[in-house]
């Protein structure tokens, strides 16, 4: 019998087993597809901050560095947000959940690919794996199974198609500043946005979310406005979680992390520094309950500084959420006129807005924007 059995090899699965593992629990991780890292279903933009912190390995995995956005309301009113250093990197995707499988399998982590959850009872976890019925036994069972997670569900927990954005994205080869991400408002990219993330001056990675059901066809829209050219593919397309974190992750002997507990940036839809984050949290709480018989809801106490950050993440996309098209044109100039792209340059930070929101609230420049702030204060 495994201590700890892991649905999921991406970033969240990963950290959770490499901490369980290193902390003497014997842990194995069960991945239904049979590379790991594949298909991509990710941007793949950390920010230099979040590459510190969790001490992540650029060397194998670095694509491009990027050192700001050029962001674009829906008129075409841009808003300029550059530093000097480096501010965030585009990264080989598949790359660091090899990576962090390697780190897993160094560790002692048993990886398990190819392999199907079915089911799940009690301490029993039904499994298909390489076209086979199979058992496997472990005290605890951790579902970091994406934004469909077949864990959550199994566990009662049902999900509506509004709580989150379908996203498209393929790779352009065109001409492109490979030092700013172009970010673009519009209506092909209701209640979210379109995105350019240069991997190189020659090639792109663009995409939209939106929460229309029709992504294909707002994605054509999108590629044509922006004059961008790409080829289609079936497997380019994803759900996104936009919504405040889950609570309710904790069932009798399973936890939920990562994209299956909503460990996403509702702003941006970014989830790996989240989802590693929302990992150690959890392999904290496994191991404090095999060690001290502690419940496995202290997750919950241990999750509280990354809650505190996607909680705000989501009231901000909640309040974007609540703009028109022409309510966000009129937005942008209005911040531009407050110097906002100078305050974003010298304080924004893209994972966590509880740096910067309260000092933009007491900035004296950004009193120009006085019913808007007042406004998010309430939302």
């Amino acid at each position: 019998m495994f201590s700890v059995c892991i649905v999921g090899a991406g970033p969240a699965g990963l950290k959770t087993a490499i901490e369980c593992q290193t902390r003497g629990w014997e842990t194995l991780v069960i991945e239904e597809h049979p590379e790991i890292g594949k298909p991509v279903n990710c941007t793949g933009i950390i920010s230099k901050t979040g590459i510190d912190e969790h001490r992540i390995g650029l060397d194998d995995i670095l694509v491009n560095p990027i050192k700001g956005a050029n962001i674009y309301s829906p008129s075409g009113e841009r808003l300029e947000i550059r530093r000097k250093l480096d501010v965030a990197y585009v990264v080989d995707r598949a790359g660091l959940d090899k990576q962090m499988a390697r780190q897993a399998e160094k560790a002692g982590v048993k990886i398990y690919t190819n392999t199907k959850l079915l089911n799940i009872r009690n301490e029993s976890i039904f499994v298909e794996r390489e076209g086979r019925g199979e058992l496997i036994k472990a005290k605890i069972l951790v579902g970091a199974d994406g934004p469909n997670s077949l864990t959550r569900q199994i566990i009662g927990i049902q999900k509506t198609r509004s709580e989150f954005v379908h996203a498209y994205q393929v790779r352009v080869k065109g001409a492109f500043d490979p030092s700013m991400v172009n970010v673009y408002f519009g209506p092909f990219a209701k209640n979210f946005f379109g995105w350019s993330a240069p991997e190189s001056r020659e090639w792109t990675r663009a995409g939209i979310a939106t929460s229309e059901l029709n992504v294909k066809s707002n994605f054509e829209l999108f590629m044509t406005q922006k004059r961008l050219q790409g080829e289609y593919c079936d497997m380019c397309s994803s759900l996104i979680p936009v919504g405040p974190p889950m609570k309710d992750i904790v069932k009798d002997n399973v936890l939920l992390v990562g994209d299956a507990a909503f460990h996403t940036k509702a702003t941006t839809g970014g989830g790996i520094l989240a989802s590693i984050s929302a990992g150690s949290a959890a392999a904290k709480a496994i191991d404090g309950h095999f060690k001290s018989k502690k419940p496995l809801k202290d997750y919950l106490n241990h999750l509280k500084p990354l809650y505190k950050e996607l909680e705000l993440h989501w009231k901000i996309r909640r309040y974007m959420n609540s703009f028109s098209d022409r309510e966000i044109d009129a937005m942008f100039v209005k911040m531009k006129r407050a110097g906002v792209e100078s305050f974003l340059e010298q304080h924004g930070d893209m994972d966590k807005p509880t740096l910067f929101v309260n000092k933009m609230v007491g900035n004296p420049r950004m009193w120009g924007m006085l019913p808007e702030l007042l406004k998010f204060m309430r939302s």
